[in-house]
């Protein structure tokens, strides 16, 4: 069971960095390493909201309904914004968002390690890091529901149950041909 909803867990993420944060791209993998530590720590999801596979590494499927959501109930604003001559989007708390509850400490606790590893880090940063880490993106094309528990698995592990999976279908395709097991 989902600790908190998807919507408290971009309210908490935007709280820890004192309520303004900049960058789509940036606010989108921390929303991914928040998962990443929180199931790391304890058996379950954070949420139940999908990620999924973009060209810029795993991020917030659906997202224009999830911040529609927080800007509709007057939580959040979304500028666009400058950032240099680039076009950029700036999220902020509103007063009513900055009062908001927020979730369980253990979904805290691993939101505020989320926003540690992301903020000193650019959003090319955090994309590299995610093409050669992910195996849920790297194993995905553009669009699919990455599930992203795989990403935390040891890659010696990964290919051990792989070769096990492997066996066993040789197995039931054996069985399914008539032939002893």
């Amino acid at each position: 069971m989902p600790a908190t909803d998807a919507q408290n867990v971009i309210l908490e993420i935007i709280r820890q960095v004192g309520g303004t944060w900049i960058g789509k791209t940036k606010l989108f993998k921390a929303f991914y390493f928040a998962h990443l530590y929180y199931d790391k720590n304890r058996p379950g999801r954070l949420t139940d909201w999908s990620i999924a596979r973009m060209p810029e590494g795993p991020g917030i499927d659906n997202s224009k309904v999830l911040f529609a959501a927080l800007m509709d109930n007057g939580l959040l604003t979304e500028e666009r914004i400058d950032e240099g001559p680039y076009p950029e989007y700036e999220y902020r708390l509103t007063p009513k968002g900055e009062g908001t509850a927020s979730p369980r400490d253990d979904a805290v606790q691993a939101i505020r390690e989320a926003v540690e590893f992301c903020k000193q880090k650019t959003a090319t940063k955090l994309s590299e890091i995610t093409h050669e880490r992910s195996r849920s993106w790297k194993e995905g094309k553009d669009g699919d529901i990455l599930d992203i528990g795989l990403d935390l698995i040891p890659d010696d592990e990964h290919e051990m149950a792989k070769e096990e999976l492997k066996h066993v279908e040789e197995i039931l395709a054996n069985i399914l041909r008539g032939v002893p097991a």
